[in-house]
């Protein structure tokens, strides 16, 4: 069996870790493919703690080589060990059969959205403030929210508390009273893991709050979480720079990868129907 992750790529560097059930991994030669072209090869050849810390191997997991691939292209580079046919996926691709797998929104059903949602703000249903959250989450699958404000009465700063602006986020996006669970995440390999796995909830919300502690930067494909969007896929990534001043509303089903700064972990916080 192969585990691994590709925590980072771009058009010119691709990043991460690979383990193999018999431990012997260390060495080994990795290709980069986007489609059926090689576009760069390395070894296994970098040690990483957090992955000995966690018991995984002798540690001697990590990569990190040059490749060369069109920006556009970038979200389809995968990884294959040299002689095998296993493929490494980056962090929110996932195979899923067609009863499991959690579509993106439609096209169709953004534009109903955005129609009903214009509706609601001229009839009084909907706040100005609801109106433009929703409206850029369902186009682009991000929304920033800072944590700053001043004061009304005496215009000190205040900093909002981000678990009470995530969870009046999330039930403005659910429509309904919910309630938060949430999880801290350390390094890239676990941030996407949890995305894909809230992703792949049957009837649970895609959406997530992200905040940090520390530093670090999501960047997203946006409009990648519209299914049938034409080019999504192909999307180039925009840069969400996270510190303690600011939320990012995310769709768990768009393309996104992270990078932390040393030190950093980020919580992620979900909403899950109220009991």
């Amino acid at each position: 069996m192969i585990r691994g992750s590709i925590e980072f790529v771009s058009a010119d560097q691709i990043q991460g870790w690979i383990h193999t059930s018999d431990g012997r991994v260390r060495d080994y030669t990795l290709l980069a493919f986007e489609g059926n072209q090689c576009v760069g090869a390395g070894k296994v050849n970098t040690f990483r703690g957090d992955l000995a810390d966690a018991g995984i191997g002798d540690g001697h997991l990590g990569f990190s080589f040059p490749i060369s691939v069109a920006p556009d292209r970038v979200g389809s580079v995968v990884l294959r060990l040299e002689g095998g046919d296993a493929v490494i996926l980056q962090g929110n691709a996932f195979v899923a059969s067609a009863s499991a797998a959690r579509a993106g929104l439609s096209r169709d059903e953004v534009r109903e959205r955005l129609a009903s949602l214009k509706w609601a703000l001229k009839h009084g249903r909907v706040s100005q403030a609801d109106f433009d959250f929703l409206r850029i989450l369902w186009s682009f699958g991000a929304y920033e929210r800072g944590l700053l404000r001043r004061s009304a009465g005496d215009e000190a700063v205040v900093v909002d508390k981000p678990a009470t602006v995530a969870a009046a986020l999330l039930e403005s996006y659910a429509g309904t009273d919910v309630r938060t669970a949430s999880e801290t995440v350390r390094t890239p390999a676990e941030f996407s893991a949890a995305l894909a796995d809230i992703a792949a909830r049957p009837g649970a919300s895609p959406v997530v709050a992200l905040f940090v502690s520390g530093r670090a930067t999501v960047r997203v494909a946006e409009g990648s979480h519209v299914a049938d969007s034409e080019g999504a896929q192909a999307a180039p990534f925009t840069d969400y720079p996270l510190t303690g001043e600011q939320l990012l509303i995310l769709d768990a089903r768009a393309r996104s990868e992270i990078q932390m700064g040393e030190g950093a972990s980020v919580e992620i916080v979900r909403a899950e129907p109220a009991v």
